[in-house]
């Protein structure tokens, strides 16, 4: 299900800011486009833990399908009909809360500890390997027929990829959200909070920033085609040599090593004039961008099986948010020169290398939880 589900997204996700950008949105708009779902989607996690608890998982995942068809006709209609961006962002959070929170849930629930690296990395691979080419196939579908058609295509396959889970037993969460325990996790987890921080700042621009740069840059549809696959490319096979070395060595000490490279990327990536460069820098950021991801989400998952996977993936969604907002704000007040944000991004990544020389958590448990 997940697989035909990531396929789906992998003709679109890429494309949504370009096609913001195409509405006549600007760069201001897209930014605030962005910060209104970030916002929507900490609160529609609460939601979405209420309609778990009611629900189960499974069907709350289903439940983020009608959501997910009427975001499409929104955004398809957004200027004929003159639809708020903001209210496209709003509808864009509820779907996507409703999908990644049980998801998340699932995940905690189900991984297991000694495996958490190699289970991770095979997850995340198999996303990849299924999408591969589906950023080339989308571009071209955009410049012979237009977003329409390719609105359609990346539908069809949504709808394909709800078939199996009618198939599925229901999964019930097995802890209850305790909101009274978020100070204190700020106070025990407060180091990794700020790594959340630092973590979005850096998926944000590479999954919106960056390929609207190549865009601005280029003008040109394959470009960013090109950048979807190559990022795939970059990180599948890197992502499952990472995962199998997770469990066995430091999590931190990899995540050091990604954390100093990826700042080097995204500081070149503020000099680059050519589209060659363009794409290097792009695989070479998705080869080594597993050293930070697996050993992060080995960490996290074991922590939210430890305090409680409702209550911990809500508190860690304010980190997330905050990573965010930071992000989006420095775009809108650099926005003549977009290229500033990508030394931001640095920046953050050598906060995610001071990071990985702390301890995460005040407990006394092993680093190599």
């Amino acid at each position: 299900m997940k697989a035909t589900y990531d396929l789906a997204g992998s003709f679109i996700s890429i494309f949504i800011p370009i096609y913001l950008l195409r509405n006549d949105l600007g760069l201001s708009g897209v930014f605030s486009y962005y910060l209104v779902y970030s916002i929507s989607i900490l609160f529609f996690f609460f939601l979405a833990n209420f309609i778990v608890s009611i629900l189960g998982l499974k069907k709350t995942v289903i439940l983020n399908y009608p959501f997910l068809f009427l975001y499409f006709f929104l955004l398809y209609k957004m200027k004929s009909y003159g639809i708020p961006f903001y209210f496209i962002a709003i509808v864009s959070a509820l779907q996507n809360s409703l999908y990644w929170f049980p998801l998340n849930i699932l995940i905690a629930n189900t991984t297991k500890k000694e495996s958490m690296g190699s289970d991770l990395s095979k997850f995340f691979a198999i996303s990849g390997i299924v999408g591969l080419f589906a950023p080339i196939i989308s571009a071209v579908v955009i410049i012979n027929s237009g977003f329409k058609n390719l609105f359609i295509i990346s539908g069809i396959f949504y709808f394909i990829s709800a078939i199996p889970l009618l198939y599925l037993p229901e999964f019930y969460h097995v802890s209850s959200l305790n909101l009274d325990k978020f100070k204190t996790l700020f106070k025990e987890y407060k180091n990794y909070f700020v790594t959340e921080i630092f973590i979005n700042m850096k998926e944000d621009a590479e999954g919106k920033i960056w390929p609207i740069f190549v865009y601005l840059s280029f003008r040109d549809f394959l470009s960013i085609g090109y950048v979807g696959t190559i990022s795939m490319i970059g990180g599948i096979l890197f992502t499952l040599l990472v995962g199998k070395y997770t469990d066995r060595f430091n999590k931190m000490s990899l995540f050091g090593i990604g954390s100093i490279i990826l700042s080097l990327i995204w500081l070149l990536r503020f000099f680059v004039t050519s589209q060659i460069f363009v794409y290097v820098l792009t695989i070479m950021a998705t080869f080594f961008e597993p050293l930070i991801l697996i050993p992060i989400r080995s960490i996290v998952y074991n922590y939210a099986k430890r305090e409680g996977p409702q209550t911990f993936i809500l508190f860690r969604e304010f980190a997330n948010l905050t990573g965010r907002l930071l992000l989006y704000l420095f775009a809108i007040i650099f926005i003549a020169s977009i290229k500033y944000a990508f030394i931001f991004v640095s920046l953050a990544c050598v906060g995610l290398f001071i990071m990985s020389r702390m301890n995460l958590e005040r407990k006394t448990y092993s680093m190599n939880v």
